[in-house]
């Protein structure tokens, strides 16, 4: 007996099979062995044909993220004997921004909606992995900002605004920390939700000390000023983070162009800075050794 497989069946193997190479070259989905994910969303330059436009959003690319993140792959896996997962989209903003929800990310485009659900299924396994063989972790959402305050600006999904409060109040604002990127960190860290933003161990304060790299917040620059830019975090960090549940919590990484992406040499010393200084994070808020 001839088994005859149905038209349409036969035509959507034909299609899927000729989308896959695509969309594992657009976003690219690597394991890792860390309890630490890198998700790097702007920094594609690819602008195939046969994905359309974005009309509306922002279409800038991140410069030299997509170097920037190789070169914290490789200081990491020097320090901890393993890499962190990683999640790096290869696509120009102009066709795909994997951090906006897919209406906004895509618009419409079919290549460009599967290729934003290769990106975050790929970050929700990545999640699912470290959690059940580390028990928690963090994702950093790697980014490129031109403020004319050349900072390293980290979002936990706290606003400017927020960010002028004192500490006492901070710390006071249950529902507040509650709705951050890192509320599951908070619960473990033995230190204040407010020393976790900018305290002198917070993520900002230990690159400040460990690598002379300026940051916002951190304990010289707690809060972003007047008229100053500042980049709390949007859907990566949200929609990945402990916000929601779950125990990876989740950071933006905006970087500035001088001294951090604009050369590989700037790029280097940053990397080695972030390794080094994800090593103590580890140990003082999670309660637990990177290596």
């Amino acid at each position: 007996m001839i088994m005859r497989i149905p038209f349409f069946l036969f035509i959507s193997a034909v299609v899927l099979k000729a989308q896959t190479p695509d969309l594992e070259k657009y976003i690219e989905v690597r394991s890792g062995s860390l309890p630490i994910i890198l998700t790097v969303p702007h920094g594609g330059t690819l602008k195939p044909s046969n994905v359309l436009a974005r009309r509306y959003g922002v279409t800038g690319m991140d410069a030299n993220t997509i170097q920037l993140s190789e070169m914290i792959i490789e200081e990491l896996e020097k320090r901890y004997g393993g890499r962190p997962h990683a999640i790096i989209s290869r696509l120009h903003r102009t066709k795909l921004d994997p951090n906006r929800e897919i209406k906004e990310a895509a618009q419409g485009d079919p290549t460009a909606e599967a290729a934003w659900r290769r990106f975050h299924d790929g970050a929700t396994a990545a999640c699912a992995s470290v959690m059940k063989k580390h028990g928690m972790g963090l994702l950093l959402d790697i980014h490129g900002h031109r403020h004319l305050d050349q900072r390293v600006e980290l979002g936990y999904l706290v606003k400017a605004d927020m960010l002028k409060r004192s500490d006492a109040e901070l710390n006071a604002d249950a529902a507040l920390i509650a709705s951050t990127s890192i509320r599951d960190l908070d619960k473990r860290s033995p230190q204040s939700f407010a020393e976790l933003l900018r305290g002198p161990q917070s993520l900002g304060g230990l690159l400040e000390n460990r690598g002379g790299f300026r940051c916002l917040p951190c304990p010289s620059k707690p809060n972003p000023g007047l008229l100053a830019g500042y980049f709390s975090g949007v859907y990566d960090v949200a929609a990945h983070g402990s916000r929601n549940g779950g125990t990876v919590s989740a950071i933006q990484v905006e970087c500035p162009w001088h001294n951090v992406r604009e050369r590989p040499e700037d790029q280097r010393r940053f990397a080695i800075a972030l390794a080094d200084s994800l090593g103590v994070y580890f140990e003082i808020h999670f309660g637990r050794k990177l290596k």
